[in-house]
């Protein structure tokens, strides 16, 4: 939990559960119609609210977190392994967002913070990536602050209204010395 910068109400991170389905629904698109290049979906094929509380179950592969204000559902990212086998020893991070009236206090870094710290104590998992579209200065310096850094530039990774948008692959490597396959 971490005081709210109003000082009035605590903002607490937590995994979220199928039961969160309705508020990570509303809030992830929200995220797809105010970020649209930033995001590799688009709300006209967003899961439904079934899919979604059976996409937010806790899993071996993947988990989502959430940042509340109160009982407000305030900024979500998941993490996620790498499937294949020759592959376990890598992570990824993806869909932060926060809800705009909650920005520049910290919250994403809450988030990023909460998900790497999962990662790191998962067995086997070495590194963790991620993507973001070049325009999301904000977002590439919060990640840059954790040690991420850009390793390649994939063009024209988007499109949106006949622009396209470049994306950055970034990569932090967490434990070197996390060798055991799991």
């Amino acid at each position: 939990m971490m005081e709210s910068p109003q000082g009035t109400s605590l903002v607490g991170v937590r995994l979220l559960t199928p039961a969160d389905a309705e508020a990570y629904h509303s809030v992830r698109l929200q995220a797809l119609h105010e970020q649209p290049p930033a995001f590799g979906s688009v709300p006209e094929v967003e899961p439904n609210l079934s899919e979604t509380a059976a996409r937010l179950a806790e899993s071996d592969e993947c988990c989502f977190f959430g940042a509340f204000q109160d009982e407000q559902l305030i900024g979500i990212i998941r993490l996620s392994r790498y499937s294949a086998p020759n592959e376990k020893h890598r992570a990824y991070i993806a869909g932060l967002y926060v809800l705009p009236q909650f920005r520049c206090r910290g919250y994403g870094r809450v988030l990023v913070s909460e998900a790497l710290s999962r990662a790191a104590n998962i067995s086997g998992i070495r590194r963790v990536n991620l993507t973001v579209v070049t325009q999301q200065e904000v977002a590439i310096r919060l990640y840059q602050s954790f040690g991420f850094h850009i390793y390649g530039t994939e063009p024209e990774t988007f499109s949106r209204d006949g622009q396209f948008y470049d994306e950055h692959l970034m990569t932090l490597e967490l434990n070197s010395g996390n060798d055991r396959n799991a």
